[in-house]
């Protein structure tokens, strides 16, 4: 399967769909929406340090939502030839509804702006054979420099595809897409001295990029499993907390962003319902959009409803400047369209969210981070539980350090607690460098004050 395969099974099926829309309108079905999702994709795996299985698959999804006075009907299916069949049957269920909304519309179509092409065709030349050698190499690695790290599962994929959305109110586009992705888990194991499971992976949209990306990442990967080795409990106190990229995000500004959802704020389960304009958070922060970025992941001219994207800014310096909309939500807060934030695939009816947010690098030099003189928990990962409404959390951290004065101490049994939107104003610094995640979001390191961590020994 190559890009002109792809292109030529894009062009093929755009045709029957919108000559499906064509016979759905002349048959009085005047709101009709298709959005089709196909990906052809190889992977290796891996499972207990050892090559586990080799796969092809191949998978096209087909979404079809039909609005009838206000009431919508969806279905799912992934037959092509009885793809009208769907389309009534998504009327019938638009007809069943009882509690009709004039806001339930599909959007009408909007111009589009250029992007750059995301398929890269020297991925081509590449297959299953190519993924078994990246694998095989990978464990070889382990082997030679990290003897005690357990690899428990990983995978290596190369991935192809498109998505298309055609409907009765004129949208029509469509993306092709590829990527190569690694990703690994596991843990250190010494003797009776076990460490905690950790996780890396890299990506890219042609091979040496990503083949640069996933030697640094499996070299991470390592040093974190065996940097686990040897944890301590030891005592709590209150201080600064450390959080690495990925942490910013899984862990710090993950209920802040979905705060943000146009459907939370008008069901009034969110804290940010009412904030727009106002200071949410320290002013060292910004956050924006940008699906324009080449060679992102989440780069796009359209949103999971054909609507153009751009880039736009979600926080400036601590001041929240916008909501994520789709058409229905948008309509519900008075706008007259959306603001290019509808999300999701053909198996879901479209959400509302972020694609490819960018954090504003800070002043600080990360390394900094690393040598203050007050204790400091370096934050890798943490198990447990939040509130998104509320914004509290707690868990124990995974894979953390205690920074001492020079030291950096692995520890076990440590908790934190706190509430997300309270620790959006106790940012102390942002580092200048950052970590692309998943090919599609930026994040610096952060450093946090005001936390009680607890621990669980006398440090001994």
């Amino acid at each position: 399967m190559n890009k002109t395969s792809i292109q030529k099974k894009l062009d093929e099926q755009k045709n029957h769909l919108e000559s499906l829309v064509q016979k759905a309108k002349a048959n009085g079905i005047d709101q009709v929406e298709i959005f089709s999702s196909y990906g052809y994709a190889e992977e290796v795996s891996l499972e207990k340090n050892d090559l586990n299985n080799c796969t092809a698959t191949e998978e096209n999804m087909f979404g079809i939502r039909v609005i009838e006075k206000g009431n919508q009907g969806f279905i799912t299916t992934n037959h092509l030839p009885s793809l009208y069949e769907s389309i009534l049957e998504a009327r019938d269920l638009a007809k069943s509804q009882t509690t009709p909304d004039p806001d339930l519309v599909l959007p009408e179509a909007q111009p589009l702006e250029e992007r750059p092409s995301q398929y890269d065709e020297s991925l081509d030349k590449l297959g299953l054979s190519d993924l078994v050698e990246i694998a095989k190499s990978s464990l070889q690695w382990r082997k030679e420099n990290f003897p005690k790290v357990n690899i428990d599962s990983g995978d290596m994929s190369l991935s192809k595809g498109f998505k298309l959305i055609v409907s009765s109110k004129g949208v029509n586009a469509s993306q092709l897409g590829a990527g190569i992705s690694a990703s690994v888990m596991g843990m250190a194991v010494d003797g009776s001295d076990v460490g905690s499971f950790d996780y890396d992976s890299a990506s890219g949209n042609d091979y040496p990029y990503f083949a640069e990306k996933w030697k640094t990442a499996f070299q991470t990967f390592g040093e974190k499993c065996m940097g686990a080795l040897g944890a301590k409990s030891i005592p709590g106190f209150k201080g600064y907390i450390l959080l690495p990229p990925d942490a910013v995000y899984s862990f710090f500004l993950g209920s802040f962003i979905g705060a943000l959802n146009g459907t939370g704020i008008r069901k009034g389960k969110s804290k940010m319902a009412g904030k727009l304009g106002t200071k949410v958070a320290d002013s060292k922060l910004s956050i924006w959009e940008d699906p324009t970025i080449d060679r992102y992941a989440g780069t796009t001219a359209f949103d999971r409803e054909g609507q153009p994207t751009r880039k736009q800014s979600i926080l400036k310096e601590g001041v929240l400047e916008t909501y994520f909309y789709n058409t229905y939500e948008a309509k519900k807060a008075g706008l007259s369209r959306s603001n290019g934030f509808a999300t999701g695939g053909a198996q879901a009816l479209p959400g509302c969210g972020p694609r490819q947010l960018q954090i504003a690098p800070g002043t600080a030099d990360k390394d900094d981070f690393f040598k203050l003189p007050e204790k400091t928990l370096f934050v890798n990962r943490i198990s447990g539980t939040s509130d998104g409404p509320s914004g509290d959390f707690s868990g124990v951290v995974k894979g953390s350090y205690l920074l001492d004065q020079g030291e950096k101490i692995p520890v076990k049994e440590v908790q934190i607690v706190g509430n997300v939107y309270e620790t959006l104003n106790r940012i102390v610094g942002i580092s200048k460098q950052g970590e692309l995640l998943g090919e599609s979001y930026w994040a610096p390191y952060f450093l946090l004050e005001g936390f009680t961590i607890t621990g669980m020994g006398d440090g001994n």
